[in-house]
């Protein structure tokens, strides 16, 4: 049914029974209750509420309704998870009978839930239900539907969907119907698309499913049809193609009341009286069949008073909907969030009015769902998860019990606060930093250098100052008290400064780590990897291992410094099979670490944990529970017990369960976003970009931006369009470069080869430049007078790149490039970049003299552009450097030899650093 005839034959059937509808009703005056065409439920009603009832059995079916899933850039299909099967499973069982639940995923955590809903819907396809589900999700963030757009469907599976169930007459296998739904599906035919060699036109779950976004001051909800097969439209070269697209996108497919397969989201940031008024607007439109709330790590860490704002939400929904209210699956991943969210949950059921009370004790069942696939939930096709590795035994080294005392303590102090830990702020924060500077993985000073550059901004310096932190708690001891504990209190913080004096060299942490990277020195044939859970610590590790002067027979780092490899978690998996017969470290852990060392076998026996104590005891209080009471993971048992017996000895302290986390607490680098205050003062084209999460950028009018517009037919694959700053509007959703992921594509850069020293001033780059260039020479043409190199150098040119014949100027113009002898004593106002002037020519210059692709991308964005542009900016511009070379459309990195896994979650990474805009415009306007 793909021929454009029975296509036309279709669209006919559909306008005669609409006329025929209109004729029915014209003929009938007699008022009747119409039916609206909205989501109809085609199962029984649920039990009440207030009835107890046994559980229904929970029936797998997704696993036999997957259809061809694809990623950005691949060809062959990945495979869902089985965790992501079993949440889809689950969200299914919740939409059709109303049941609550709590899935325990772990070890790895799902980063896209939005995804479990797609997966669900696609099933309910293959069962004839045209309607598929209507699910709403909470909390959301504004890039919450992001990842959908580079997940993609067989678009030959959903043509043969679309076959078998259309209704151009009655159809026995729809179980519920959509006539309209048949024109949106057919819009995908070989007939309305063009046939491109090489391009599959295969549509995103991003814009093939209708999504719908609450924000703060929600006034209703909105069609979403201009999104419908947006992407698909922005590839096609001819316009009457596109537009015939997107005729073809019935607005039912797109309306709020109508929408099948549609998932509505509410912004985390709305208030409760907001998020009722949304949750009614939706349930006088249509309701929900399920209801997907996220309580995962990532919530819990930006959310103050998580546990009791999803509670409530939780229970406003048997209000909102109480006709017939929707299935709830909570997803946590954490056992202890799980225990404490359900025990919230009943405590506020016991006080409700008896009649709208459960009583059943199957409500927010607690389940686990071992995942072992990190990311999305989706793996390449013909990978075996590691449901069942074998036994290992791990060796776990504490340190720094001293400082876990004065945390602790001071977390016990403001419990005692009125109020509690929510009212004694300063006090919280004060042990979290302290928690932070016990987990360095080096000294203060080598954190405080690091700091002192100027593309850090002065929050973090602010947030890494522990006077700051002490003037805190004592501004609050002195407004609000902490009474009788005051002596403590004091007691607290003079302990607190000693160790912090004492840690200015190393941390005891750093001590440990020094000792353990140590042990590849004993012999030739042993070799260490240590990973580390951030590239900002594994840099700073690097830099303290390296001046490291208390190593035993006085030996030094660069003595056994091939013998140790540093990564950084995410490095971790893709380097593995790498890591044959290497003791691996892993100084502290993150979900990365926590997944491979629970999962994977290529992690080997007697592989090192090095922990604080405080981590140590979160971490016995996490696995815990999950051995005793969860046989879902009961595979993992023998690695899991290994590190339960060293953990026994800790002592007990429960408030590490409310403020602390098995994730090494680290220092997040935020950085300098402003040009200077003279600067946008009296610049004429400074502009002000205020965002949505209370930031306000500086930039130059016609400086370049990326903005997220995977719509855009100039956007890259990774969904970022070029833009400058002078063309923003409200609402765009615009990139900006996190420290973490600045140090994530350095660390990238210099693994691929580019001689990364982010330390480096404009000055020192350009030096480090010409002194590579005569390096490189001298290598590529070691014999000859400079004129001949010269002659050589332009010949090579000329057979790179033919094409520069009529622009490459004449030999003796071109001496300056590599006649850069006297460049080390001239001063750095008279240096110039002596290079070639355009892009092209440089190119063609850099490969002849042996530079790789991407150092030549780096040099002429770092050193010659930045120096002859007189751009000094040193931070903001380094970091404009990582933007170009990994988002521009022609992406100097995805184009290198850098995997493609890597450059996924680096283009993911990018994702997740999206704000969206508010306002812009010329500073002083803004200003007002």
């Amino acid at each position: 049914m793909t021929s454009r005839k029975q296509f036309m034959v279709l669209k006919d059937a559909e306008q005669k029974r609409r006329e025929a509808a209109t004729r029915l009703a014209k003929s009938k005056p007699i008022k009747r209750a119409v039916r609206p065409v909205a989501i109809v439920e085609a199962t029984k009603p649920a039990l009440a509420a207030t009835e107890p009832r046994s559980p229904p059995e929970l029936v797998p079916q997704v696993r036999d309704s997957l259809v061809a899933l694809f990623q950005d850039g691949e060809t062959m299909p990945s495979e869902p998870s089985s965790a992501l099967l079993g949440l889809a499973d689950l969200y299914l069982h919740a939409a059709k009978h109303r049941s609550r639940h709590i899935a325990m995923v772990w070890p790895a955590s799902l980063k896209t839930l939005t995804l479990v809903h797609a997966v669900a819907t696609i099933a309910r396809w293959h069962e004839g239900d045209k309607q598929g589900v209507r699910g709403l999700f909470f909390p959301a963030k504004t890039n919450v539907f992001h990842p959908l757009n580079h997940i993609h469907v067989a678009r030959t599976t959903i043509l043969r969907l679309a076959n078998e169930f259309v209704e151009v007459s009655p159809n026995a296998r729809v179980t519920r119907g959509l006539p309209d739904k048949d024109a949106f599906l057919y819009s995908l035919s070989d007939r309305s698309l063009p046939n491109v060699e090489g391009e599959p036109f295969n549509p995103s779950l991003g814009e093939l499913l209708p999504h719908f976004l609450a924000t703060p001051e929600f006034a209703a909800w909105r069609p979403c049809d201009d999104h419908l097969l947006a992407q698909i439209r922005a590839k096609l070269l001819r316009r009457a193609h596109a537009k015939a697209l997107q005729q073809l996108n019935c607005a039912v497919i797109g309306a709020p009341k109508t929408a099948p397969d549609a998932i509505f989201a509410l912004d985390g940031r709305m208030s409760e009286d907001e998020l009722r008024k949304a949750c009614r607007a939706l349930a006088k439109v249509s309701p929900p069949e399920v209801v997907l709330v996220a309580a995962t790590r990532v919530v819990r860490s930006e959310a103050l008073g998580w546990k009791a704002r999803l509670s409530r939400f939780c229970l406003m929904l048997e209000e909102t909907f109480h006709e017939k209210p929707p299935g709830v699956v909570v997803v946590t991943d954490e056992p202890h969030t799980a225990y404490r969210l359900k025990n919230e949950l009943w405590e506020r059921n016991h006080k409700r009015e008896p009649g709208a009370r459960w009583r059943s004790p199957h409500e927010y069942k607690i389940s686990g769902f071992p995942s072992v696939v990190d990311g999305v939930g989706l793996h390449p096709a013909g990978v075996r998860e590691a449901n069942h590795p074998a036994p290992r035994e791990f060796d776990v080294h504490l340190v720094d019990a001293d400082m876990a005392k004065v945390t602790n303590k001071l977390v016990r102090i403001a419990d005692t606060v009125p109020g509690g830990k929510t009212a004694a702020v300063p006090l919280v924060e004060a042990s979290a930093y302290l928690s932070r500077i016990a987990a360095l993985p080096c000294g203060v000073r080598h954190m405080s250098q690091h700091l002192s550059g100027p593309d850090v901004s002065d929050r973090t310096r602010t947030a890494f100052d522990w006077p700051a932190r002490m003037g805190a708690v004592r501004a609050f001891e002195k407004d609000v008290g902490v009474g009788e504990n005051r002596p403590a209190l004091e007691e607290c913080l003079t302990r607190a400064s000693k160790l912090f004096e004492n840690y200015y060299e190393a941390t005891p942490f750093a001590h440990k780590l020094a000792s353990l990277a140590a042990t590849a020195a004993v012999g030739k044939r042993r070799r260490i990897a240590i990973v580390f859970t951030s590239a900002l610590y594994r840099r700073l590790a690097e830099l303290f291992l390296s001046q490291y002067s208390q190593y035993p027979d006085n030996i030094r780092f660069e003595d056994f410094r091939d013998r140790v490899q540093l990564l950084a978690a995410r490095q971790l998996e893709e380097h593995l099979d790498k890591l044959d017969g290497m003791t691996l470290v892993f100084a502290g852990l993150n979900e990365d670490c926590l997944r491979l060392l629970v999962t994977d076998d290529r992690v080997t026996a007697h592989s090192v944990l090095l922990l604080t104590q405080r981590t140590g005891q979160f971490l016995r209080a996490s696995l815990k529970p999950i051995v005793e009471s969860f046989p879902e993971f009961k595979a993992f048992k023998p690695r899991l017990e290994s590190v339960l017996r060293q953990l026994k000895d800790l002592p007990e302290d429960s408030s590490v369960l409310s403020t602390a986390d098995y994730i090494l607490p680290t220092f997040r680098v935020e950085l300098s976003s402003e040009i200077s205050s003279n600067e946008h003062q009296t610049a004429s084209d400074c502009w002000a970009i205020q965002l949505a999460n209370g930031t306000t950028l500086f930039r130059r009018d016609s400086s370049e931006v990326y903005v997220y517009d995977p719509d855009s037919q100039y956007a890259s694959d990774s969904g970022f369009r070029v833009g400058q700053v002078k063309s923003l509007e409200a609402g765009n959703k615009l990139f900006v470069m996190s420290g973490e992921l600045r140090e994530m594509v350095e660390q990238e850069l210099r693994d691929a080869g580019v001689p990364i020293q982010s330390d480096k001033t404009f000055e020192a780059a350009l030096r480090n430049y010409h002194e590579q260039v005569q390096k490189r020479l001298a290598i590529q043409f070691p014999i000859g007078s400079l004129a001949d190199k010269v002659r050589a150098v332009r010949e090579q040119m000329l057979a790179v790149a033919p094409g520069l014949v009529t622009e490459l100027p004449k030999e003796q113009a071109m001496r300056h490039w590599i006649d850069l002898g006297a460049s080390s004593n001239t001063p750095f106002e008279k240096l110039r970049p002596s290079a070639p002037l355009r892009e092209a020519a440089f190119k063609a210059f850099a490969q002849v003299l042996g530079f790789s692709a991407l150092e030549t991308a780096y040099q002429w964005q770092r050193v010659i552009l930045a120096v002859r542009n007189s751009r000094r900016l040193d931070g903001r511009h380094v970091s404009d450097i990582y933007a170009y070379m990994l988002l521009q459309p022609e992406s100097a990195m995805a184009n290198s030899s850098i995997r493609r896994k890597t450059l996924a979650m680096l283009f993911a990474r990018a994702r997740e650093s999206v704000a969206t805009v508010e306002q812009v415009g010329p500073f002083k306007e803004v200003r007002q």
